[in-house]
């Protein structure tokens, strides 16, 4: 991604009216789980950035008939919203693989819960701090999140949408495909495409093709 095209992509956005910046913002930050390729995505709203905090609560109702994948408001408060977006089927299962059960069970999750069930529980202890386990929420290794949560002051090989502390030359490559794809949605966004026009759709797993 060059110099000049995220000076154009910075651009455009910034003179879109408030539902259209608010529609980029979630495409742009969550489009590896719009394109399955993650299980999901965190994104926080803040009405220090363009109000989107009130945008959101305005339209979040109007996204949801939109979006194909589920959103869940893990806190709100009157700074900002945190919102995890994810792809329903992928995260029940990431959540149930034995190892990472396992894990969770640390801090009161069983297999008995349902989905909703795993998030009412995330949502709570996201009251206080951001809580561990919230990396297997996002699909990160379970081995990584357990390093981070038992040794925090570890030194990490390479810190991108994680840290990571193993397989090093696999974390690179799942960093290069979460940012191409981020890359063509900006490049998608550049020659005119809507945000609205890929919500929803089919375009950002087609633009990996």
């Amino acid at each position: 991604m060059s110099k000049d095209e995220l000076i154009s992509f910075v651009n455009i956005v910034n003179n879109y009216n408030d539902i259209e910046y608010l529609f980029s913002t979630i495409v742009c930050s969550t489009s590896p789980t719009l394109a399955k390729e993650k299980v999901s995505s965190l994104l926080t709203f803040s009405n220090d950035n363009r109000n989107l905090q009130n945008t959101w609560e305005e339209y979040k109702e109007q996204i949801k008939d939109i979006l194909e994948v589920k959103f869940f408001e893990l806190k709100k408060n009157e700074k900002n919203t945190i919102v995890l977006f994810y792809n329903e089927e992928e995260l029940r299962n990431t959540i149930r693989e034995e190892k990472n059960m396992k894990f969770l069970s640390r801090f009161g999750y069983s297999k008995e819960m349902n989905l909703e069930e795993y998030l009412c529980l995330l949502s709570k202890r996201f009251e206080n701090q951001c809580p561990h386990e919230i990396g297997i929420f996002l699909g990160y290794p379970i081995e990584d999140v357990i390093v981070f949560t038992e040794c925090p002051n570890k030194k990490c090989k390479m810190a991108g949408y994680w840290k990571v502390y193993h397989n090093l030359e696999e974390a690179k490559s799942i960093f290069k495909k979460y940012d191409e794809i981020k890359h063509n949605i900006i490049r998608m966004i550049i020659r005119g495409t809507k945000p609205v026009e890929i919500l929803g759709s089919n375009v950002i797993a087609n633009s990996m093709c």
